[in-house]
């Protein structure tokens, strides 16, 4: 995250979010300045191009405008990183035939996928709420290590030694903590009906 000053405008993330909802155009410019290193770590992850990371950037500051109103995020930074990863899956999808993603994107995700249910029909979005106050409630009672492990793991995207390093841990022990997150999320998911 940038470390600047806050503008005495917005001095708290709920000043900002405020500001966003009044449609002020400044607190889009001031979302830009204060997490312009967040952005630019995010959209690095998918994409190389510098220019395709500036479209990236620029595509999920005006989704943010967009979806603030309605929306009134609990935390804009993670509020903003689930925009800047699917506008830079997008443009990723967008520059490539293929419409491939690379494989170091992707890695952490796969690691979730059995763990998630897979639901058809039209009650998708329903159950896609649901398993989101899941997933959130067990987040919410984790220590703040293993927080910090999972969330940069499957909502970051964040390789493994990356981790290890930024966390100054062994690779091999954010290995096991990922494992062990891992089992306990899929008995949780079980224990309230999901099969997976």
């Amino acid at each position: 995250m940038n470390h600047s000053i806050p503008s005495p405008a917005y001095p708290t993330e709920p000043a900002l979010i405020e500001g966003l909802f009044r449609r002020e155009e400044a607190a889009l410019e001031e979302t830009k300045h204060r997490y312009s290193a967040l952005m630019r770590r995010m959209v690095a992850r998918f994409l190389t191009d510098p220019r395709d990371r500036e479209e990236a950037e620029s595509d999920a500051l005006l989704r943010l405008w967009k979806a603030i109103p309605p929306h009134r995020p609990e935390s804009l930074p993670a509020f903003l990183t689930t925009l800047l990863r699917r506008a830079a899956i997008d443009r990723q999808r967008h520059i490539s035939r293929a419409g491939a993603i690379p494989a170091d994107c992707l890695a952490a995700l796969d690691e979730l996928a059995e763990l998630l249910p897979h639901h058809e029909g039209t009650e998708d979005q329903l159950m896609a709420r649901e398993l989101a106050r899941s997933i959130n409630g067990f987040l919410e009672g984790l220590n703040a290590r293993s927080r910090e492990i999972f969330l940069r793991r499957y909502y970051g995207s964040e390789k493994v030694k990356e981790m290890a390093a930024a966390m100054a841990l062994s690779t091999s022990t954010v290995e096991k903590e990922l494992k062990a997150l891992r089992l306990d999320l899929k008995k949780k998911l079980e224990s309230e009906g999901y099969t997976v």
